[in-house]
């Protein structure tokens, strides 16, 4: 018995000593690419360990004073390498691939999470991120604070779907709207609408003419978009966007651009608000 409770101690010693190490395996120098990326990093605990993020993350704080490391479709290995990260947590269609095999090479955990311009994939990337970041029960809870949410939005569809149109201003050009398979789609979908633009496919730039003649009952907007031109009133002084009856009227929604880049965690709660939103519209009318 004497032998057997040493050996015990022994063991119990042994975990001891090493669990220092299995801390130190927890990734302390994580890079992320791609808005969506960075969001669940940060909503899972982890945003102590970003060292850096790709330019299309903006949020949350405080992700606009990270160091960049470039456009997620156009990365450079040089800058990377130079940061010594221990992961990359990336959207689909990071890259090049080149460069992501470089840095594979050199021994960097690289790990690409499903796609993200559909919301189905969410709860898969929140726990393929936690994995990663030895942060599973926390991928759990957040997992299921999105489906929760998004719970909420079942109610939202009814006989009557009003028409929704996404316009969104890029700089000097054409403004965009959005067809099918984009995020702005499956936004309008989720908040019980129809898109207006349904027969293409992806963002495309659409003239003065098909705006003024668009009979949208709403046009989905990005915050940035109205930030950029001074909220409602500038939305409507605008001399293309102006021109759309919906804005016109004032039957304006807005969704953040980070959501437009991918769903991430937040935009399951922004979603789910903006559906909120609408049916106040609609009791309004």
């Amino acid at each position: 018995m004497r032998h057997f409770t040493g050996f015990i101690l022994a063991i119990i010693g042994f975990v001891g000593l090493c669990m220092p190490a299995f801390a130190d395996e927890t990734p302390q120098r994580v890079i992320t690419v791609g808005a969506p990326a960075t969001e669940i990093v940060f909503a899972l605990g982890a945003g102590d360990s970003v060292i850096a993020t790709d330019t299309t993350s903006t949020r949350p704080e405080p992700v606009p004073t990270l160091p960049k490391v470039g456009y997620m479709r156009h990365l450079a290995a040089e800058g990377i390498i130079g940061l010594k990260p221990d992961l990359i947590i990336g959207v689909e269609k990071s890259g090049p691939d080149v460069v992501l095999a470089e840095l594979s090479d050199l021994g960097i955990p690289i790990v690409i999470l499903p796609s993200l311009a559909k919301m189905e994939n969410l709860p898969d990337a929140i726990a393929l991120a936690g994995d990663a970041l030895g942060r599973v029960d926390d991928a759990k809870v957040l997992s299921d604070r999105v489906e929760a949410d998004l719970a909420e939005l079942n109610g939202s569809d009814g006989a009557d779907r009003p028409s929704i149109v996404f316009l969104m201003a890029v700089g000097h050009g054409k403004p965009l709207s959005a067809g099918q398979e984009t995020t702005a789609d499956e936004i309008i979908t989720m908040i019980g609408g129809t898109n207006s633009m349904a027969g293409f496919d992806g963002f495309k730039p659409v003239s003065p003419e098909v705006i003024a003649s668009d009979a949208s009952d709403y046009v989905l907007v990005t915050q940035s978009t109205l930030d950029q031109l001074g909220g409602l009133e500038g939305l409507q002084a605008h001399p293309i966007l102006g021109l759309n009856k919906a804005v016109a009227n004032g039957r304006v929604l807005a969704i953040s651009a980070s959501t437009i880049l991918g769903f991430g965690p937040a935009s399951a709660e922004e979603i789910r608000d903006l559906a909120a939103h609408l049916r106040t519209f609609d009791q309004g009318s």
